[in-house]
This record gives structure tokens, C-alpha cells and sequence, in this order.
């Protein structure tokens, strides 16, 4: 997978701050070049207080002038570690579609965006942008969270479906196991619930119900992945796969996930949701989302 040209959409929040900051990591280690973006998003512009003196082209070009000087300071920062980076201003009308444009716009390889874990009114009000980019952008996107501390890939984890999307994951988790020398945790979740008789007659588990459903899924799982690795592990649990994952990703140190998005959007969306998003959402460990329309051979 290449890492030549990153994007980062920055608010200077703490979050991008440190969105930021792992984009620089991979910078150093990959020589990459770095576009920090900031949406100015013109409806959200506060001019009733100096309405009467300035008109509205000056308070966005006021603000504009402010945004540079604070992206000054990644500049600062960018250079004593040897990255080259570019700072750019758009303007639009909703933050997600002007990122989403710029993307169409400009050959990226990588977005990297800062996420925070919000939920219910919290989450509609702050976090639906990054969300949006995680399931409509055409590149990969890497969102990092606002507890990520540590700026390493030593090891990865793989959710699998045995879907078409989640060959192009593997495909990815390959590519960065190979530039990052880590090792590989590919996991199967199996979600399916059990009767409530056997729960009355003390079953609580269809791997005790079925003794060998567990190696047979283990060995699909390996087949499926098709990697001979002596670096890679192979998991199958059974649970609500969102939190099989977050949970396995934190309890096995992994330093990233690695999943596919379907890219569902409208209705569809609404109605069926995404495990991918919920592991963004809720997962401290760095998620990297790929599956649109992107090759990740070694180029």
C-alpha cells in the first residue's frame, strides 16, 4: 500500500491534533508528502456581530487569514522532522462533502482523520463527518483516535467476513505487514444467536453444540486469507462482531485494525448500519477502512 501522498482534514481540534500527529509518523518512515485541509464551512460563519462593519467575503477571508496562522504551526513542526507539507483552505457549505470533493479532486493515496467516540446527540452534532468520509471516500481513510498515544504498526489486527470487501483488507493488512516488519491477527467473528431453549438447558455457546465448528471455521479463515505466514495468528470467536473487535484489538495490543467499508449510503445506510463504523466509533486502537475502488499493490 503506498503512503506517497497523505491528506489530513484539520480543525485544530485535539482531535486532528492528533491525527496530525500520526500522519507525521508515517511521513518519517515512508517519506511522504503531507496536505493538511481545513473546510471553511460558510453557513457557520458567526457575522451578526460584525455584520455592520465588514461585509461577508471579509469575514471569510478574515478567518481564512486565521486558519493559515494556525496551520503555521504544523507547518513548524512538519519541517524540523524532515516532511514536506502543503496547507490548504476550502470553502463550502457542509464540511464532509468539501473534504469528499477535494479527494475526487487530487490523487491521494491515504486520508488520515481524527475521531473522538461520541454517541447519540454528541455524536449527530460532531462526528458525523469523519463517519461520512469513513464511508464514501475513495481512498483509504486511518482514523485515529483521540486516546492513541503511541505512533507504531508492530501489530494488526484483520476482521473477516468472507466477503469480496474483506479480501481487499487482507489484501491491504499484507502490504502494510510487509513495509511495517508486523505481525497479523486475523479474526472471524460469528454472530449467530442461539435459540433460548438451549440457553434453559445450560448452553451458552455453538461451539459446545457443535465441538468442531470452531477448527472447521479456523481452517476457512485460513483458507480465505490464503497466507502461510509463520507472522500471522488465526482467531474465531463467537459475539457482536463490533465488539469482539474492539475488545481483541485492545485486549491482543494491536496497533491497528484493518477492515473493509461497503460504502453504503442513504436508506441503506440508515437501516443496516455498519460494523466498520462502530469499531470506528468505539475502537482507541487506529482504524484504516479500504474497499473503493483502490489498489493496494506495492507501487
Amino acid at each position: 500500500m503506498k503512503f506517497d501522498n497523505i491528506l489530513v482534514p484539520v480543525d485544530f481540534s485535539e482531535f486532528s491534533d492528533k491525527a496530525v500527529a500520526y500522519a507525521l509518523y508515517l511521513a518519517e518512515t515512508h517519506g511522504s508528502s503531507l496536505t493538511l485541509l481545513h473546510a471553511v464551512v460558510l453557513h457557520q460563519e458567526d457575522v451578526e456581530e460584525e455584520a455592520h462593519l465588514l461585509d461577508y467575503e471579509e469575514l471569510v477571508k478574515k478567518k481564512e487569514a486565521q486558519i493559515q496562522r494556525k496551520m503555521a504551526g504544523h507547518n513548524e513542526q512538519a519541517g524540523r522532522r524532515g516532511v514536506k507539507i502543503n496547507a490548504v483552505t476550502v470553502r463550502g457549505i457542509f464540511a464532509a462533502d468539501t473534504i469528499l470533493d477535494y479527494i475526487d479532486d487530487h490523487d491521494f493515496d491515504l486520508v488520515v482523520i481524527g475521531t473522538h467516540g461520541r454517541t447519540g446527540l454528541n455524536k449527530w452534532l460532531h462526528g458525523s463527518v469523519a463517519e461520512k468520509v469513513v464511508r464514501v471516500s475513495p481512498v483509504p481513510v486511518l482514523s485515529i483516535h483521540q486516546n492513541v498515544t503511541e505512533y507504531r504498526i508492530g501489530k494488526i489486527l484483520v476482521p473477516v467476513d468472507f466477503s469480496d470487501y474483506a479480501r481487499q483488507a487482507v489484501e491491504a493488512a499484507l502490504g502494510i505487514s510487509r513495509q511495517f516488519d508486523a505481525r497479523l491477527e486475523f479474526l472471524f467473528v460469528l454472530e449467530q444467536d442461539l435459540h433460548p431453549a438451549f440457553y434453559a438447558g445450560g448452553v451458552g455457546s455453538l461451539f459446545t453444540i457443535d465441538a468442531e465448528l470452531k477448527q472447521r471455521t479456523t481452517d476457512r479463515l485460513r483458507e480465505f486469507v490464503g497466507y502461510t505466514g509463520e507472522n500471522a495468528a488465526y482467531r474465531v470467536l463467537e459475539g457482536r462482531a463490533f465488539n469482539e473487535i474492539v475488545e481483541t484489538a485492545s485486549s491482543e495490543d494491536c496497533d491497528l485494525i484493518v477492515m473493509a467499508t461497503r460504502g453504503l449510503t442513504g436508506l441503506e445506510h440508515l437501516l443496516i448500519g455498519s460494523t466498520t463504523e462502530r469499531v470506528v466509533r468505539f475502537s482507541t486502537v487506529p482504524v484504516l477502512t479500504v474497499g473503493r475502488n483502490k489498489s493496494f499493490d506495492d507501487q
